[in-house]
């Protein structure tokens, strides 16, 4: 009886897991580059490079708030982001459907910065997020890969339980490919198992609005545009930001309001991601023509503290630099865990169906996502310093050069699988990786004019890169045998 399970359990675990894993290691992968977006978006703008963070004026503010005013009047939904020690400016962002872009003003003294137009670390969130589809099929896709996940895990456990503690004591990166695979899958697995299981219930909880509508859908955010009585509204609208922002902070505490919102006749103060570990969103309302408080917003309800505390552990933008860097250490470590586990489901259907057309495409996609992932990430911060800073509609440039160059890798995988050559396309892949990674300190110092000495996001940026070109570079010299 035990065996049986054991034998459905291996059966579910492997066409859940690879399924489902093509889908989850680009959401983890887009989910742990994004836990540094802001710093990305930094290194994506080298003209914040000599910008160093100093506290807001009140008089930047203002004219920040002035400045938002005019683009609600050209029908925007705008919003300020406040400046903070991981991103120094002030920011006027919008929503383009598929991110939030804007321009930049000095926190000290409310002058503009010119920057170049960058999709930045937003199109790694996204695709976490939506897979970069928007908010109904992709997000479907993602929170029900999320639930698969969960599903793999258990049925993971039920397979190795009985040999666990030898498993995970016992690595041997020298052994047969197949051994080793296994060896590396199941140790990142079971030493990852807390991490893995509570970012996939984490996400899988708060999308369940998505997955189950009746649960509570009264909260979702729809973005649109401002109607001609709103933007009629919004014209008469100049109560300097300031002294609210004063009011706003001796209510959540200084340095606690995260951005400012505009709703029709109302200016509205957010509690900052980062002040508490639960993402409530408490906020404070303000009347727009003459400031006056009106309301102070706290979510008491045991349903939204909840909700706030699984926002709070998935985003961990509450966290310190050091907790980031766990979460971004464990999130790459999962998805080279499931990365091995593709490559273990490939290695079993080898043996049966080697020459179907199924089992080459099914080799191309993996491919694609374990490596043509890191190379196309890798291409968009190379583009983002080689393209010309003033052209128009560079964003939107920057994300086809993303999308291209992981179309390319997916070309390169498919016709080296059809003619039979597949190891050598992860030997060339990696070498692509390799020199991207280990090249991009090189890009920077050569395309940077005002590096800044010490510790910030360029040279973590930087150094990352290196770190997984240098990865990349031992690994392909690995690849002398079958995967």
């Amino acid at each position: 009886m035990r065996d049986l399970l054991r034998n459905r359990m291996t059966w579910l675990h492997g066409w859940v897991g690879f399924i489902g894993g093509l889908v989850l290691v680009v959401t983890f992968t887009g989910g742990t580059l994004a836990l540094f977006d802001t710093e990305i978006t930094r290194w994506m703008q080298p003209e914040l490079s000599n910008v160093a963070f100093s506290p807001m004026t009140d008089d930047a503010l203002n004219r920040a708030g002035d400045l938002a005013l005019s683009m609600r009047r050209n029908g925007l939904i705008v919003f300020l982001n406040l400046p903070s020690s991981r991103d120094p400016v002030l920011r006027l962002l919008h929503y383009d459907g598929h991110a939030f872009v804007g321009t930049a003003v000095n926190a000290s003294d409310g002058a503009d910065i010119p920057l170049r137009d960058t999709t930045g670390g937003q199109i790694f969130f996204d695709l976490h997020h939506s897979l970069y589809r928007g908010p109904s099929i992709g997000n479907f896709v993602t929170e029900a890969a999320a639930v698969g996940l969960i599903i793999a895990v258990i049925s993971g456990v039920i397979i190795h339980f009985r040999n666990l503690l030898p498993d995970l004591i016992l690595f041997r990166p020298f052994a047969a490919p197949g051994r080793a695979w296994m060896d590396a899958h199941i140790m990142a697995g079971v030493l990852l198992l807390p991490f893995i299981t509570m970012m996939a219930y984490t996400g899988a909880v708060i999308h369940a609005p998505r997955l189950f509508p009746s649960v509570d859908g009264k909260h979702a955010a729809r973005p649109g545009s401002l109607s001609r009585s709103d933007i009629e509204r919004a014209a008469d609208s100049h109560a300097p930001l300031a002294p609210m922002l004063h009011q706003a902070e001796t209510v959540f505490g200084r340095g606690k309001i995260g951005f400012i919102m505009f709703d029709k006749n109302n200016v509205i103060f957010t509690k900052a991601d980062t002040a508490t570990f639960a993402m409530t969103r408490d906020h404070v309302d303000f009347s727009a023509q003459d400031g006056r408080l009106l309301n102070v917003q706290r979510l008491h309800s045991t349903a939204d503290r909840l909700g706030g505390s699984m926002r709070g552990l998935h985003f961990i933008r509450w966290g310190s630099l050091g907790l980031r860097w766990l979460y971004f250490f464990c999130g790459a470590t999962g998805s080279m865990m499931m990365s091995a586990g593709l490559i273990l489901f490939l290695r079993r259907y080898r043996r049966t169906h080697g020459q179907t057309t199924l089992l080459k495409l099914a080799e191309t996609l993996t491919l694609t996502i374990v490596l043509g992932l890191p190379v196309a990430a890798l291409g968009l911060l190379w583009s983002n310093r080689l393209l010309n800073a003033g052209l128009p509609h560079r964003s939107d440039i920057e994300v086809h050069v993303f999308f291209g160059i992981w179309l390319a890798t997916a070309i390169h995988a498919a016709t080296r699988a059809f003619t039979y050559s597949i190891r050598t396309a992860w030997r060339e892949q990696a070498w692509v990786i390799a020199f991207l990674g280990c090249g991009l300190p090189v890009l920077d110092a050569l395309s940077r004019s005002s590096p800044i000495p010490g510790w910030n996001a360029y040279t973590g940026v930087n150094l990352t890169a290196f770190a997984f070109g240098a990865l990349a570079l031992w690994g392909q010299n690995k690849l002398t045998g079958p995967l």
